[in-house]
C-alpha cells in the first residue's frame, strides 16, 4: 500500500500579472509531468497573486516525476521571479504524522496561508450535568 502523506504548498508573487505570466511560462515549457503538475494546482485566484496545491492521502516520493514536477514548479518560481516576489511554502504531514516543511519566504506571510495544526477530537457521550456514572452498592 505504501506510506502516504498529506501535502500543501502556496506559491505567491508580487501581482496577478506575474503569476499568470509564471502560469503561461510554465504550460511553455511543453513538458508533461510540468504541464500536469500546473493542471493540478489552483491559481485563479483574482485578488491575490498565488498558486496553490493540497491533496490528501497520496503517496509523496521524492523520486516519483510527478512530485519533482511540483517541487520544480515551487523552484522556478524562486529562481526565475524572485524579483517580483516568487516565493513559496511547503508542507508534508505523513500517515505517522511526521512533517516536512520547505520554504523561500523571506517575507513569512506565506504562514497565513499553510500551516500545520494538530489537535484531538473527541465525540464522547454526553453526560447529562448533576448526574454521574459511577455506580455504588451500599452494605
Amino acid at each position: 500500500m505504501g506510506y502516504r502523506s498529506d501535502v500543501a504548498y502556496v506559491i505567491k508573487f508580487n501581482d496577478i500579472e506575474t503569476r499568470d505570466n509564471f502560469v503561461t511560462l510554465m504550460l511553455a515549457k511543453n513538458e508533461p509531468p510540468i504541464t500536469q503538475a500546473i493542471n493540478e494546482c489552483e491559481y485563479g485566484y483574482k485578488d491575490d497573486p498565488i498558486i496553490t496545491f493540497k491533496e490528501t492521502d497520496l503517496k509523496w516520493y521524492d523520486s516519483f516525476e510527478d512530485v519533482q514536477a511540483h517541487h520544480k514548479l515551487m523552484k522556478y518560481a524562486v529562481e526565475i521571479y524572485q524579483h517580483k516576489g516568487g516565493r513559496y511554502r511547503f508542507i508534508s504531514v505523513g500517515e505517522d504524522g511526521a512533517e516536512q516543511f520547505d520554504e523561500d519566504d523571506n517575507e513569512n506571510d506565506l504562514y497565513d496561508y499553510i500551516t500545520t495544526v494538530h489537535a484531538i477530537e473527541t465525540s464522547f457521550p454526553r453526560i447529562p450535568t448533576g448526574e454521574s456514572t459511577l455506580t455504588t452498592t451500599e452494605e
